[in-house]
């Protein structure tokens, strides 16, 4: 205050010269109610001269961390509750030395102006802005659309090498007692006139857990109850796992709706129900066998094919050649004829797959059996070809529409032809019957085994006998070399001059499948001592699963097919994965149909998750009704795997407005185990949320960036209500001094006249 003494001095001068000069213009009423009115509202000024000195955490760090903050600013929020959580989380930031980047839900969709919370829009929305850096969300879990799945480019956003990154604060909600199912193993598909058995997992939430409660499930296709089942839980029990059979499905794809009835008093029944799509395959699957003579190899075949009893076989041996000479009827010799005119124009359709093994196409089938059989495989069926004496013939590899499946071509020409259709240059495949070989697995690159699993399959048998050499009898395929564009290596045959020759490879001709296997000695992995017998049995059904497109691995699938309404639009998304995903850049090569509605290619949002895997989305420019079934169809093709297809099944989401939608910690729980982010409750989270800030922010040693100072504090006048009412005065002193130009009034002219009677 020392520092200001001549300051003062000269204001306090100056301020008696101007009541001076108040008092003689406005006269002594107007001019004393004009000086103090002056004297109050300069109060604040001088005691700005007088700071108070506060505690403050000052942040000593050069640069702040940017934690992004997402609020709920919706109905059900209350503003009071927003507004102190805001401040405690910008008081945290003060003292760990950081920067708080608040964004309102609001401020991402204008849907919530209209009574709605699109609360999964939003942080999907969101989510990108925050770069990877820390982010906290507040909300109660109220949704416009709970059942809505959260998207999946969410998944682990709220974890960076294994550090918690992500924080929910769940505020006060209205939830009640409440009942959830969940899916925890189902299958993809099933069998016609097969049970199929679900399994779920039931949850309660409730403030009675300590009582016994019954619920039930049920299970429905099209509305139509196909099985119910009671759950009964005892006290202090919160989930049950529930197994569901189902009654036998007609053919085709299924929507599976389970459901678990409410409850007395619960109020969130959006996640009382779950859907499941199912595929019901043909209980048995049509397979012809060709043999061209009988041989140990061939009797080892059909074994392994008699003793599935989903495989609905038929099977030809040919015992004689036409040029065999016949001295006695076909019924005197008990032989059936080749049915092949029925079989090769009427009958191929039905079956899934064909196994031609050690067979000669141009002796037994005209050269039109032969187009129908290598359309059948063009159009999607499956091959397995296995070599023989009597295979791959002069007239079979060059002049058959054989050719135009083959795997190989000459290797003589290095033009790098496609190989289909262009083997006239080959000529026949000899086959050395005094060939010894062991087997070696093949080193396929990584992409071509996610193609062809059966690799992983058959490496993982083993396959590595009889070290001597003792498997005899091998096509030679010097001449030729394998066509790596449509075609995967599996296995090579190391010969006793130590060269290696192709001895298994898998193809892709048009939209089908097949494997082509250059030795008929294989039976003898069933004969091993060193392995089991069903050795042999494993390496075929790896062989026709994979055939089949039965494996596990599947080359193309659909996941996290979600659905939702935004306006007069429907938006969808989808997760698709596989070996086959990675060419799904490839434009005019796939098809999209959603909802019975063709997408253009160009239209589809795609992103890439990592080299296999692919999230794409997209609008309807149709808004679907709430409940409505939509199925995604995903169809592709391509030279390296042939025809690929799969589709999934959503549910438009049903809408609320905030008044009928309360909030649910289900629905923060199911975010926080998507993210991996922490779910705190808002009410008692001071430690943990503490916590949490000191590990986003560095360390635990927070000193180190903050400390505790005093500060002054110049303006501390206009913290209490005086100091306000004190600029009121202002405006007061400008009414008194300008009154009789504003109002007009006497005193000004009765002035006017005593100084002219007085001159």
């Amino acid at each position: 205050m020392d520092d200001f003494n001549e300051i003062l001095i000269i204001l306090a001068v100056g301020y008696l010269g101007l009541v001076f000069f108040w008092f003689r213009k406005y006269g002594w009423k107007r001019g004393l109610a004009s000086s103090v009115v002056r004297l109050g509202w300069i109060v604040p000024v001088l005691l700005a001269m007088t700071p108070r000195l506060d505690k403050t955490t000052v942040t000593s760090s050069l640069s702040l961390r940017t934690l992004h903050f997402l609020e709920d600013d919706s109905e059900s929020m209350e503003p009071g509750l927003r507004a102190s959580m805001q401040k405690k989380l910008e008081d945290l930031c003060r003292k760990f030395g950081c920067r708080l980047q608040h964004t309102k839900l609001s401020d991402l969709s204008r849907e919530v102006e209209k009574g709605f919370t699109p609360l999964a829009q939003g942080v999907q929305a969101w989510m990108p802005l925050t770069h990877g850096e820390p982010w906290i969300l507040f909300s109660d879990g109220g949704d416009s659309q709970p059942s809505s799945q959260w998207a999946p480019q969410l998944k682990n956003s709220g974890k960076q090498n294994d550090k918690t990154m992500g924080l929910i604060l769940a505020a006060d909600h209205k939830e009640q007692d409440n009942l959830w199912i969940e899916m925890t193993s189902g299958p993809d598909f099933g069998f016609d006139q097969k049970v199929v058995e679900m399994e779920a997992t039931v949850f309660r939430r409730s403030s009675h857990l300590n009582e016994e409660l019954t619920v039930q499930v049920q299970a429905s296709v099209m509305d139509k109850n196909l099985a119910s089942l009671n759950v009964n839980f005892r006290p202090n029990e919160k989930s049950l796992v529930v197994h569901i059979p189902l009654p036998p499905l007609t053919r085709g794809t299924h929507l599976v709706k389970l459901q678990v009835l409410p409850i007395a008093n619960e109020a969130a029944l959006w996640d009382n129900t779950l859907y499941k799509s199912i595929e019901i395959l043909p209980n048995t699957i049509g397979l012809l066998h060709l043999l061209g003579s009988p041989s140990w190899d061939g009797r080892f075949v059909r074994r392994y094919l008699k003793s599935e009893p989903k495989y609905d076989l038929i099977s030809f041996f040919i015992l004689r050649d036409p040029s065999d000479a016949q001295f006695s009827n076909e019924r005197e010799l008990s032989l059936i004829p080749f049915p092949v005119e029925r079989l090769f124009n009427d009958e191929l359709p039905n079956f899934r797959a064909v196994i031609i093994q050690n067979f000669s196409l141009f002796q037994f089938l005209e050269p039109s059996y032969q187009k129908n059989l290598v359309d059948f495989v063009l159009s999607g069926g499956g091959l397995l070809f296995v070599g023989g004496p009597r295979a791959l013939h002069d007239l079979d590899v060059s002049s058959s529409p054989l050719a135009a499946l083959l795997p190989f071509k000459n290797a003589s020409r290095k033009s790098g032809g496609d190989g289909l259709g262009s083997n006239s240059e080959i000529g026949s495949i000899p086959y050395d019957k005094n060939a010894r070989f062991k087997i070696e697995m093949a080193e396929p690159s990584r992409e071509k085994r996610q193609l062809a699993t059966v690799f992983d399959d058959w490496a993982q048998l083993n396959l590595k006998l009889r070290d001597n050499g003792s498997f005899q009898g091998l096509h030679q395929l010097d001449n030729v070399e394998l066509d790596t564009a449509s075609s995967t290596a599996l296995l090579m045959a190391k010969r006793e001059d130590g060269k290696e020759s192709l001895l298994a490879a898998a193809s892709y001709p048009g939209k089908g499948r097949a494997i082509w296997i250059f030795s008929d000695d294989l039976w003898r992995l069933g004969m091993e001592s060193q392995t089991s017998r069903d050795n042999y049995q494993s390496f075929m059904r790896s062989a026709m699963t994979w055939l089949l497109r039965e494996e596990l691995q599947r080359p193309l699938w659909v996941q996290d097919f979600s659905l939702s309404t935004q306006g007069e639009e429907t938006v969808w998304s989808a997760r698709i994965r596989g070996a086959a995903a990675r060419f799904l850049e490839e434009g005019d090569n796939w098809h999209y149909r959603l909802c019975g509605i063709d997408l253009p290619s160009p239209k589809i949002s795609r992103q890439m998750l990592s080299s296999d895997q692919w999230l794409i989305s997209g609008t309807l420019a149709t808004r679907m009704a709430s409940g409505a079934i939509c199925e995604l169809n995903l169809e592709g093709q391509h030279a390296a795997f042939g025809k690929v297809k799969a589709s999934a099944f959503g549910v438009i989401p049903e809408s609320y407005r905030d008044s009928a939608m309360e909030g649910s910690l289900h629905r923060l729980e199911q975010l926080s185990a998507l993210t991996g982010a922490s779910l705190l409750d808002s009410n008692d989270a001071s430690y943990a949320l503490e916590e949490w800030f000191s590990k986003v922010t560095g360390n635990l040693a927070s000193a180190e960036k903050s400390e505790q100072k005093l500060m002054p504090d110049y303006y501390w006048v206009f913290d209490s209500w005086w100091g306000l009412l004190l600029i009121l005065l202002i405006p007061a002193e400008i009414l008194i001094r300008r009154w009789d130009v504003l109002f007009g009034g006497t005193a000004s002219e009765e002035r006017l006249l005593s100084r002219r009677s007085d001159s």
